[in-house]
């Protein structure tokens, strides 16, 4: 009977992901690549054996700056696209 209420709450996960997926895609797309920067560099520091905390820190800050850079593009095509309709 659990089985069946973990799968439920799984799809319920994605479910949530995929809205949110749909009404802010930048922030999304921000916070999977952190994720996935950070898993990568855990990753990296296990097998290489230097990891360190300031590696942490500037994929936080590269992340950050795409986020910027996505919302700056984002602004700017909208922009540019009203105003070549009007």
């Amino acid at each position: 009977m659990t089985g069946g209420v973990e799968m439920l709450s799984l799809h319920f996960n994605k479910e949530v992901f995929i809205n949110a997926l749909k009404a802010n895609k930048n922030m999304v797309t921000y916070l999977s690549t952190t994720v996935a920067l950070m898993l990568t560099l855990i990753m990296h520091g296990l097998i290489q054996g230097n990891l360190k905390p300031e590696f942490f820190m500037y994929a936080f800050i590269v992340s950050i700056a795409f986020y910027i850079w996505a919302v700056a593009d984002q602004k700017y095509r909208q922009q540019k696209q009203n105003n070549s309709t009007e």
